[in-house]
Parts: C-alpha cells; structure tokens; sequence
C-alpha cells in the first residue's frame, strides 16, 4: 500500500485513483468488478486510516481482516451481486497439497534466507521489537502476526480476485494475474525491489494453483501461514 503521511501528494493521488476505481466499476455495472470494489475499498481505507493515524499495527492489521469481508458479505447479500464462484469455501485435502506445500515453505524459507544474508535488509520496526524479546517469545509473536496477516491477503489474490478475474478471463488468466498483482504488491515487503516482486509472484502462483486444486482458500491459507513462521524465525536470527 503506497500510503505515507510523509507523501501527501502520492497519497492523494492514490487515494484519488482508488475512488475513481470504485465509482467506474458502480458504473459499469460489471457484478465481478463490483464485488472486487467492496472489498477492496473497504481494504484501501482500513489502511490508509490505520496508517496516517499512525495505529499500533496489530490494530490495523485486524481491522483490515475483519472489515473488507464484512462489507463484501453484506453485498453478497443483493442477488445480483451473489459471487460468481465459492471463493470463501474450505475446500479438501488433494493428494499433492503435502508434499508441494512442504516444497514451498522450504524453497521459500531458503530463497528468503539466502536473499536476507545476500542483500542485507533495514529490518522493519515490529521485528526489531521483537529482536528484543527471548527467542521463545520472539517466535510466539511472528506466529500470532503470520496467523493473522495471511487473512487479507489470501483472502484478496486467492479469494477475490482470483474468482472474479477467472470469472470474466477464465482460470489460467486469473491465476496468472492474481500472482503478479501479488508480486507487485510486495515491492516494499519482504523481500523487497524487483528481485522480491518475483519471488513473491512465483510464490503467489503456487499458491493460486493449490487454490484451484483444492476448491477452496484453507490449504493456500495454511501453506502461507507455515511458511511466515518459518520465514519470521529466521529473519530474527539473521537480520541482525
């Protein structure tokens, strides 16, 4: 989310697009863009508030899991607005979700590690705090935040988007497109720059793969959550 009280002008223009986003798709009448537009809206403001009031994260974070869903399960309530697929389902247990679930936390845990010795990174504040605490209670904290954050996110590119994007472009494009809107928006994550933005787009494809493959949000969910801890642990001994 390119939102920082110290650019006003970017953020205004960011803000400005976003509404002019949602408002072109109330036009266009277009029930997958709408559905799109009530949830990511509700998400856009989330942060844009918790980060120019300049919240505790934690508050933030869990305001942005809890209201974009509420206001896009309030419009699926309008017939017309009903998702075009059941993107909020669980989903089952497919033959190759463990083994390549495994193979991703791994391959990602050590793309991770090797990319954090290789370039180095400022560590970002929550993780500094955490540095602070005994390890036990240092890898508690990355647990609680990678149970919570992989909410919206999967939530957005493997709920929402994947399943409207598939339900005007069909599957391929939409798995396609989730994972490099994914990718983009890790620009200024972990890791960062244009080596992060594919690295977190390959990982977001796997992700929208095992999505399809199991019918529902649960196994990506699981997946992503495994592979913070594990990737959390080690950003602590590291980055240092």
């Amino acid at each position: 989310m390119p939102i920082d009280p110290e650019a006003s002008v970017r953020t205004a223009i960011v803000g400005v697009v976003a509404v002019l986003l949602i408002v072109g798709a109330c036009i266009l009448r277009s029930a997958a863009a709408v559905r799109a537009a009530a949830f990511i809206g509700p998400l856009f403001c989330c942060f844009a508030v918790g980060i120019l009031g300049e919240w505790p994260p934690a508050v933030t974070t869990i305001l942005v899991c809890v209201l974009p869903l509420g206001c896009l399960l309030l419009a699926g309530r309008h017939a017309a607005l009903r998702p075009a697929a059941p993107w909020f389902v669980r989903g089952s247990l497919t033959p190759e979700a463990p083994w390549l679930g495994l193979a991703t936390v791994v391959l990602s845990a050590a793309a991770l590690t090797a990319w954090a010795l290789i370039v180095r990174p400022e560590p970002a504040e929550y993780l500094r705090e955490l540095q602070r605490l005994p390890l036990g209670l240092a890898i508690l904290g990355i647990a609680a935040f990678a149970l919570v954050n992989p909410v919206w996110e999967e939530l957005l590119f493997r709920g929402v988007l994947l399943a409207e994007l598939a339900s005007v472009w069909g599957t391929k494009a939409a798995v396609v497109l989730q994972a490099v809107l994914f990718g983009a928006a890790h620009f200024a994550g972990f890791p960062s720059g244009a080596i992060g933005m594919i690295m977190a787009g390959f990982w977001g494809f796997v992700l929208g793969v095992m999505r399809l493959r199991s019918g529902g949000i649960l196994i990506s969910y699981v997946v992503h959550v495994t592979a913070n801890v594990v990737i959390g642990a080690a950003s602590i001994l590291i980055l240092r």
